[in-house]
């Protein structure tokens, strides 16, 4: 059973820290504006997915296509058991008018 968490908050406010503290052999990234998290050594700990050869590689996958993400996801349901956490990383920006 899958459980969701969402973790919201301002810059500095510690979500990027809790990325951070997780497995990345058992962490998968979604990013929906392309960038990596903003750790030390994130090329190397999220290397970008692949298929190939019908073998997959990588935990770091970029994308705002919802029907790719929804692939990726049956992906990583089906054939990447040791994956535990799915992170969806998406920035919104918010405009005040006054």
């Amino acid at each position: 059973m899958a459980e969701l968490i969402a973790i919201v908050g301002e810059s500095g406010s510690g979500k990027t820290t809790s990325i951070r503290n997780l497995d990345p052999a058992k962490t998968f990234i979604i990013s929906t504006t392309g960038k990596r998290p903003g750790i030390k050594g994130a090329n190397k700990k999220y290397p970008t997915f692949a298929v190939a050869d019908g073998k997959l590689s990588g935990n770091f996958f970029a994308s705002a296509n919802v029907d790719q993400i929804g692939k990726v996801l049956q992906i990583i349901d089906k054939k990447m058991p040791h994956i535990t956490n799915v992170i969806i990383d998406d920035k919104q920006t918010f405009s005040k008018t006054h």
